[in-house]
C-alpha cells in the first residue's frame, strides 16, 4: 500500500472516508424490510389457524371409494341366512385385520360381525361382511376386497337388508 492509499492519519484512505447518500439510503431500506419480515413471520407464527383442510376429520368427512360400488350377488334372503351359521371370514380371519377393516369403512372397534362369506364380484374376490344396522331388524351388508385394511377397505359393494 503506498502513501496515496492513506489519509492523513495514517488509515487505509477507504475505511475514512463517509458512506455516499445511496448506500446509506439502501442500508436503511433492506433494514426495514428486515424488521417488517420478522414482524409479518411472528404474527404468523402467533395467529391462531382457525380449522384447515389439513386439520383433523370426522368419519363422517372419509370417502371410502371414490368409484360406485357394485351390488351385492347376494339376496336379500342369503344375506340374512349368513346370520345362522358360522362366519366364513376367508383373508380376514385374524381379528386385528378385521377390525382394521371394519376401522376403515367407519365402525367402531366395537362392531360385531354378526355373518360373513367369501363371494365374487365384477371378477373380484370379496369377503360380505353383516353387521347390526342403525334400526331393530336391519343389517348392513358389506363386500370387501381381501386386502381390506384400515387405510384401504377395497369396498366393492354395500346394502341394507330388513329381516321380516
Amino acid at each position: 500500500m503506498d502513501a496515496g492509499d492513506r489519509d492523513g492519519r495514517g488509515h487505509p484512505a477507504h475505511s475514512s472516508r463517509p458512506l455516499p447518500r445511496f448506500n446509506r439510503i439502501a442500508a436503511g431500506v433492506g433494514g426495514g424490510a428486515a424488521l417488517l419480515a420478522i414482524a409479518v413471520g411472528t404474527a404468523a407464527l402467533i395467529r391462531s389457524p382457525g380449522d384447515t383442510a389439513s386439520g383433523p376429520r370426522t368419519l363422517d368427512a372419509i370417502t371410502v371409494s371414490a368409484e360406485p360400488t357394485a351390488t351385492l350377488p347376494l339376496t336379500g334372503p342369503e344375506i340374512l341366512a349368513l346370520l345362522d351359521r358360522s362366519p366364513e371370514y376367508g383373508a380376514l380371519a385374524d381379528p386385528a385385520r378385521r377390525i382394521g377393516c371394519l376401522a376403515g369403512l367407519g365402525y367402531p372397534a366395537s362392531t360385531r360381525v354378526l355373518g360373513a362369506r367369501e363371494v365374487e364380484i365384477r371378477g373380484h374376490p370379496g369377503v360380505v361382511l353383516v353387521l347390526a344396522g342403525e334400526q331393530t331388524g336391519s343389517y348392513v351388508a358389506v363386500a370387501v376386497s381381501p386386502t381390506c385394511s384400515s387405510a384401504d377397505t377395497g369396498l366393492l359393494a354395500d346394502t341394507t337388508v330388513r329381516s321380516p
